[in-house]
């Protein structure tokens, strides 16, 4: 199935889920961390293999970071899904559903991306969506580990805030 109606673009979507506010969530005081030595294999699983595999193919596409590696995402979805298994589980099963309905396989077998995409722009306003949403914003955006991928220096309170140190040290904006 191709994409022909342009206005529910991967741009819109990611723009519609807050990718836009990386200020917020780095001020926020929540924090879902995993450990640069954990390996995806020691990751502790939910219940079932497909609804974890579901997650980390649903997280992907909300926030997609080719930079990051699947063990955060990951650890952000699967501590999700023990914290909130009822809603996780039921919200894969609806996911599933409406994916079997409309193109003929799970979500997990849908290898077209905008298809995907499509699908969860559907379901976008379900408690399941903002619930795994706001679970990766935090865990992805609040992690000091991956602070450096996304160019953010941390918090400057502990080196005397930004007045004293002045800003030239943002590589990223042309002088």
């Amino acid at each position: 199935m191709s994409n022909n109606d342009h206005s529910t673009s991967r741009r819109k979507f990611l723009k519609n889920t807050g990718i836009g506010v990386a200020g917020t969530i780095v001020a926020s005081t929540l924090s879902v961390t995993g450990s640069v030595a954990e390996e995806a294999n020691n990751i502790s699983l939910p219940d079932s293999p497909h609804v974890s595999k579901t997650l980390l193919k649903m997280a992907k596409d909300i926030y997609p970071h080719e930079m990051i590696q699947n063990k955060y995402y990951q650890k952000i979805v699967d501590d999700l899904a023990k914290q909130q298994k009822r809603l996780i589980d039921e919200g894969v099963a609806m996911l599933d559903e409406q994916s079997i309905a409309k193109l003929g396989s799970p979500f997990l077998q849908v290898n077209y991306e905008p298809d995907r995409v499509r699908l969860l722009r559907s379901i976008e306003e379900t408690t399941f969506f903002i619930k795994v949403r706001t679970a990766l914003m935090f865990g992805l955006y609040d992690n000091p580990e991956l602070f450096p991928l996304f160019g953010y220096q941390g918090s400057s309170v502990e080196k005397g805030g930004y007045l004293n140190r002045g800003l030239n040290d943002l590589d990223w904006l042309s002088e």
